[in-house]
């Protein structure tokens, strides 16, 4: 049974450098993020208004690799997942599955939670959620 659609996939050549644009979203109040462990995974959410173009396919994995050294959480530990808040209130979760060699993130593939049972979960893990 499929519990989830892919979006698109991406691949990346290693970063050498960051700029952190993911935290000058974050002072700029475009993005925010928030954290909740739950087994030892680190939940990292990326909340939204709208399509953001840091987490567009061209940005993805140098914005994942930010949002892992912003917040010093382990990339074998983490699951990144936005929230993404629609026109009509709603959230709309896409989890980013990502692969970690070394020291980089060279692939990632954003798949939107459409399964009633995950999305209730992203929901429960999101609201327990501790802003960053």
């Amino acid at each position: 049974m499929a519990v989830s659609q892919p979006l698109h996939q991406h691949d990346s050549r290693p970063h050498s450098s960051h700029s952190f644009d993911v935290a000058k979203a974050v002072q700029h109040g475009e993005l925010v993020l928030s954290l909740s462990t739950m087994l030892g995974c680190d939940y990292i959410f990326v909340s939204h208004k709208g399509a953001h173009e840091l987490l567009g396919s061209a940005r993805l994995a140098t914005t994942i690799r930010e949002l892992l050294d912003i917040l010093e959480t382990s990339p074998y530990q983490s699951m990144v997942v936005s929230a993404d808040e629609t026109p009509n209130g709603e959230l709309a979760f896409t989890r980013y599955d990502f692969k970690w060699e070394n020291r980089q993130v060279c692939q990632v593939i954003a798949t939107r939670v459409t399964n009633a049972d995950q999305a209730d979960f992203m929901r429960m893990m999101f609201d327990c959620s501790t802003t960053c």
